[in-house]
């Protein structure tokens, strides 16, 4: 670039990179330590400022746009920060992280693709499914043992026959989708 760029502070410029994409904005600020060059590009001033820092080194094109500023506003007005919410941040945080444990609730560790696959659909089916170990325990009354086929069920508690039928019928629709899109891998 044969432009200086310490010089052009304030300037309105177009910037090209080396992917072609083109950047409009003001020249904010400049960076010989790291060789980066910050833009503001927010266009109206009811808007919050927003920043586009770009390596000079991927400038491919810098083309000043307009007149030359008669001041520099940015030596005169230096941009404040804007107000955190922090209760809102703590807030997404911890939603965050009740998302990611309820995930990690609903992977099993250490199985099969088939059981995390059977297990899915039985949550899906029934909310009140969760792992134990290697097993699937379907609302406190079933438990199915690896390889999850339908002849793999037990009652617990001394629960009802139903509650057998309703997750065999989980289990063979399950195996039938599995088989399904492995006859679809195989080209079948």
């Amino acid at each position: 670039m044969s432009i200086s760029l310490e010089n052009i502070l304030g300037f309105k410029v177009k910037v090209v990179n080396v992917l072609d994409v083109v950047t409009e904005g003001k020249v904010y600020s400049f960076n010989s330590s790291n060789n980066t060059l910050t833009l503001q590009t927010s266009k109206k001033v009811q808007q919050p400022q927003s920043f586009k820092v770009i390596k000079c080194s991927f400038i491919k094109n810098l083309e000043v746009i307009g007149e030359r500023p008669s001041t520099n506003l940015f030596k005169k007005q230096p941009i404040k920060p804007a107000y955190v919410h922090v209760d809102r941040v703590n807030q997404l945080l911890q939603e965050k992280m009740k998302e990611s444990a309820k995930k990690n609730e609903l992977s099993g560790k250490g199985v099969s693709s088939e059981g995390q696959f059977l297990f899915d659909m039985a949550y899906k089916t029934v909310s009140d499914t969760r792992w134990v170990d290697k097993n699937i325990v379907v609302l406190d009354s079933v438990e199915i043992f690896p390889p999850y086929k339908p002849e793999n069920i037990k009652l617990i508690n001394g629960s009802k026959a139903e509650a057998v039928t309703m997750v065999q019928r989980i289990l063979q629709r399950g195996w039938q989708k599995l088989n399904e899109s492995e006859e679809t891998k195989k080209g079948g």
